[in-house]
């Protein structure tokens, strides 16, 4: 695409059209001067007739408006988006977990494709709720090329693991109807990314903060950040709070959260020494700020959805316990966000209900063992069964 004085745009392929890809990376792209391109299933037409969409930042001051376009969309599992890959200048993927391994075949056709007309590097930025997203991408692609297609992708396709920090609740259905393109977020422009996964010159990106090692924004985001949110949600849960921002300003849900978020920042900055960029306090109050604004209207039964995967021993949860643990940091302020996590019940929630179900018939040892991943000979297991009993 050119510019009206004959210049190129650049242009970025956003797999995935949902909110954290237009609310987020969508918007990050379009302030940096790139045309996006959505690979889509379900907004194709919509996003191409209209060639924009809105995003509203909305806070406890008020809400602002921004227009994101030029932008277009192209069917997801088309050729026509693996010639987008093809010829893009810089990609990223949005699609969830579970999608991935879909997108993975036609990534594959993009990266052949483009090896044969230009043999550009292409650097994709995967913006998944994943552990090692990187690697398994690379496992799946790699199975939809050729011996020489494999090798010019080892030196050409970066698979850039990104920490997103931004929350995009979900919209309310009526706005929705008004506007399927809509979408609301927090103001908040931060996309730390791993600095040594690029395999072109990092692009010129709006909020974009390359960081090595990128472990420490993986362990950040997970067992300090996301920890934290879902602590809250199960706490505030538990003390018949609807939204994220109420259970925040109840003052023993925030004491709770605050010694939470405490232990996982301070069991970062031990394993870590002298690298972050925020102190513990900056970690704990910065983010204990944004989850007060009420304007998002973020409810309790999002955050905490599905606990059966946040209480893994992999997940924000559990996994915070075990890393503070080996940082000789007391993982017992997580524990009493764990202890509510198992009083979860939302209605609807298949996964609050099998492990609802499972406590009751199994017991708390089978759920820890079994669903936790935490053996009976780790410290970890008695002292999860010590800080629930009395509370299940």
């Amino acid at each position: 695409m050119s510019g009206g004085g004959g210049e190129r745009v650049k242009k970025a392929v956003m797999y995935g059209s949902g909110n954290i890809g237009r609310g987020f990376i969508g918007r990050l792209f379009s302030d940096s001067g790139y045309e996006v391109v959505f690979l889509s299933r379900r907004l194709t037409e919509l996003l191409s007739q209209r060639g924009g969409y809105t995003v509203r930042s909305v806070g406890n001051e008020g809400a602002t408006e921004k227009r994101v376009a030029p932008v277009r969309a192209v069917a997801a599992g088309s050729d026509g988006a693996v010639a987008e890959i093809a010829s893009c200048d810089v990609m990223a993927t949005a699609v969830g977990v579970r999608n991935l391994a879909d997108i993975a075949p036609w990534i594959a056709r993009g990266v052949a494709a483009r090896m044969r007309a230009s043999g550009g590097p292409l650097d994709i930025l995967l913006c998944e709720n994943l552990m090692d997203a990187s690697a398994f991408m690379r496992r799946e692609i790699y199975r939809c090329l050729d011996g020489a297609q494999r090798d010019w992708a080892e030196k050409n396709l970066g698979l850039v693991e990104v920490s997103v920090g931004c929350i995009v609740p979900q919209m309310d259905a009526e706005a929705a109807r008004r506007d399927p393109l809509l979408v609301c977020a927090e103001p908040f422009d931060i996309l730390p990314v791993d600095r040594d996964a690029f395999r072109g010159p990092i692009p010129d990106i709006h909020g974009l903060i390359p960081f090595s090692p990128f472990e420490y924004c993986i362990d950040r985001k997970l067992y300090v950040h996301n920890c934290a949110h879902a602590v809250c949600a199960y706490l505030g849960y538990v003390r018949g709070h609807v939204t994220i921002w109420e259970a925040i300003t109840d003052a023993r849900v925030e004491r709770d959260v605050r010694a939470a978020m405490t232990a996982g920042a301070t069991a970062l900055a031990r394993k870590f020494p002298g690298l972050g960029w925020e102190s513990v306090e900056e970690n704990v109050s910065g983010f204990l700020e944004r989850l007060h604004n009420r304007a998002l209207g973020d409810t309790v039964a999002r955050v905490g959805a599905d606990p059966l995967r946040k209480l893994r021993r992999d997940d924000r949860i559990v996994g915070a316990a075990l890393f503070c643990q080996e940082q000789g940091v007391d993982p017992a302020p997580i524990l009493k966000g764990l202890c509510a996590a198992l009083r979860f019940d939302a209605s609807g929630d298949a996964s609050a209900a099998l492990l609802r179900e499972e406590l009751r018939e199994r017991g708390l040892g089978y759920v820890v063992e079994r669903r936790m991943g935490v053996r009976p000979e780790e410290a970890l297991y008695g002292k999860i069964l010590a800080a629930c009993r009395g509370v299940l």
